[in-house]
């Protein structure tokens, strides 16, 4: 972040030719061959036109001349610069209008104002994986597996999931209207809820075997406030005897680098190495351990993963399991291996662009490459098991985790015994992504 005013002096003419050469080309495909300029009476030397002047150009032509209301400048400009990191070809450097780049800083600092409730695509809208503990959505009863199928009115048939998350957000005790359908039901319905803070949920602790201590701590996202969040459920299953530990990365769309550090410092000794860093020119930095965050718990360990697990997850899954601290339960992960660096170019817009890839301890390298028009690549487990395709992460569906039996399996094993006690939820410990 040293370079930030550097890398923002600079930024400004590249997002303005992006997103003039990407207007052109459109206009290439649609308009007539005849040059417009000359019948309004205009002598304007094209080829002297550098292309930041092009674009300011070719903006104050369609705020003086377009024959209806043009769009806000902002939405012009915004637009502009999403056509330019387009052309990159690469999906993970975009424009954070401030939307955008609010729910951004609001994810990786662990709170927001919503609803509360974790969801997921579903067709014809949003599927609430489960509503967070004490939450607004809670208290309205909603639950897991209700689809909102519409927000105040408006229809999610056709809206991302990132756009029903910024339509559901909104100001703390304002109101938003959701219509629900769920199963067993006949029609959809309608529920007001009161926005209110929510904290992400990044947390929660299970006892999975309490005949042999076997507990299972689910991080769902590497926010800042992970790392204490992990402390204090560490202590509680040393404080409760804890045997074995299965860390649970499913569904962990991962977050901030230096809270990976942060979690892998508590699994491996000081000083070992976490991560590589890769840019365009080779090795930037090794990312290693940290002084004073290790805590030698010396239980058998196991760690779960999923096509959900990306990012900083395959970052301290790979680290755990080069460093022999734990093998991997699942299928591969997602394989996204590369570095964002977050650049703010104004009070409330940023531009988030790829400026490295990570490697893990032994140089693997996380992010997936798409071969034959399939994606091939993240991190493969030690021993893949598959989950039912309609399997959802909940305690209802519990009885059909696949991948959890396995490694409840594997642990015992380790630990040599035989009996098998029955599992509880403990703690929840901060209330993936989050709405």
């Amino acid at each position: 972040m040293r370079r930030r005013a550097r890398i923002y002096t600079l930024l400004l003419p590249a997002m303005f030719i992006g997103g003039f050469l990407g207007a052109e080309g459109y206009a290439t495909l649609t308009r007539s061959s005849v040059p417009l300029l000359p019948l309004f009476g205009l002598s304007v030397d094209r080829a002297a036109l550098d292309p930041t002047d092009a674009f300011r150009s070719a903006l104050a032509e369609v705020e003086t001349r377009f024959y209806g209301i043009p769009p806000a400048i902002d939405k012009l400009t915004y637009t502009s610069i999403d056509g330019m990191l387009a052309a990159i070809g690469d999906p993970y450097t975009r424009f954070m209008d401030p939307d955008a780049f609010r729910r951004m800083q609001e994810d990786t600092t662990g709170s927001f104002t919503g609803i509360g409730a974790l969801l997921e695509d579903a067709p014809g809208g949003a599927r609430i994986v489960r509503p967070l503990p004490d939450s607004p959505a809670f208290k309205a009863g909603l639950k897991a597996g209700d689809i909102i199928i519409a927000v105040d009115g408006k229809s999610l048939e056709r809206v991302a999931l990132d756009e029903a998350v910024r339509m559901i957000r909104g100001p703390r005790h304002t109101e938003v209207r959701l219509t629900i359908r769920r199963n067993g039901v006949d029609e959809p319905f309608t529920v007001t809820i009161r926005r209110d803070v929510v904290e992400s949920p990044t947390v929660d602790v299970y006892l999975e075997d309490s005949e042999n201590k076997i507990y299972r701590i689910w991080l769902q996202n590497f926010s800042e406030k992970a790392p204490a969040l992990l402390d204090r459920a560490l202590n509680e299953i040393k404080q409760n005897g804890a045997r074995a530990l299965i860390l649970d990365l499913r569904a962990n769309p991962g977050g901030l680098l230096d809270s990976s550090i942060e979690v892998a410092s508590r699994f491996i000794p000081e000083g070992q190495v976490v991560v590589s860093v890769v840019g365009r020119h080779g090795l930037l930095e090794r990312r290693s351990t940290l002084k004073g965050r290790y805590r030698n718990l010396n239980i058998p360990t196991v760690v779960l993963m999923d096509g959900g697990s990306a990012s900083a997850s395959e970052i301290v899954a790979g680290a755990l399991r080069d460093h022999k601290v734990a093998p991997l339960i699942g299928v591969d992960s997602f394989g996204k291996g590369l570095v964002q660096t977050v650049i703010p170019t104004s009070r409330n817009t940023a531009v988030a662009i790829t400026t490295a890839k990570y490697l893990t301890p032994n140089g693997t390298d996380l992010n997936a490459k798409i071969v034959d028009g399939k994606r091939v690549g993240g991190l493969k487990p030690d021993i893949e098991v598959k989950n039912p395709e309609d399997w959802r992460m909940t305690e209802e569906d519990k009885a059909r985790d696949l991948q959890l039996k396995k490694a409840l399996e594997v642990l015992r094993e380790k630990l040599q015994v035989t009996r098998q006690g029955d599992g509880t939820l403990r703690a929840h410990h901060g209330t993936g992504v989050n709405r």
